[in-house]
């Protein structure tokens, strides 16, 4: 492993680490958000997607442990294979950030969906598996595979981020509908 890729490691590890713990769950019951409103959130990714910057997945990733339909996972591959060729080549950028959410998004969700879930997502399950392995990362590789899931949104960046992106009407600290999404992005 180059020495970049080590130091680059153990700076996610350490910075993982030191904000990791206030919203981690192992058990799913604790990191579903009563009243979310997928098929609305799926319109939040799917602008999010298009913006083409940084957090760009950080939406899909914030409904990764919630339950879906098999018609909403269909439209999640579809996303996904929609813009991870694009997400891909701008990995190195950002150290394989977005790869590696969104990766890990795609492995939580087949992993706890049921079967019409897994089968709308089997092809990018396949595909995400392939490159986590090409990100060559133990961090990575351990939020894909671990039998010991990291559910919830993990850190206080992670639950501002889901705040402002998952819809669930009639819980004033999230979003109320798409629309207020696109009124907050252009007084932005």
């Amino acid at each position: 492993m180059k020495i970049s890729k080590i130091r680059n490691t153990i700076a996610i590890v350490l910075i993982s680490s030191s904000l990791t713990g206030c919203y981690v769950y192992r058990e799913q019951e604790k990191a579903l958000v009563p009243g979310i409103n997928i098929d609305e959130t799926l319109k939040v990714a799917d602008a999010e997607l298009n913006q083409n910057k940084f957090s760009t997945v950080l939406t899909i990733w914030a409904i990764r442990d919630q339950e879906l339909s098999p018609a909403q996972a269909k439209r999640i591959s579809d996303l996904y294979f929609e813009h991870i060729d694009r997400i891909d080549s701008e990995a190195q950028k950002a150290h394989g950030f977005s790869v590696w959410h969104l990766t890990w998004a795609i492995s939580d969700m087949y992993r706890l969906g049921n079967d019409g879930v897994k089968l709308a997502l089997k092809a990018a399950y396949d595909d995400a598996a392939k490159r986590v392995k090409k990100l060559d990362s133990s961090v990575a590789d351990r939020f894909f595979y671990d039998k010991k899931m990291s559910m919830g949104d993990i850190h206080f960046g992670g639950r501002s981020y889901a705040k402002s992106h998952l819809v669930v009407p009639g819980n004033d600290k999230y979003l109320q509908s798409f629309e207020e999404y696109e009124r907050d992005q252009a007084n932005d």
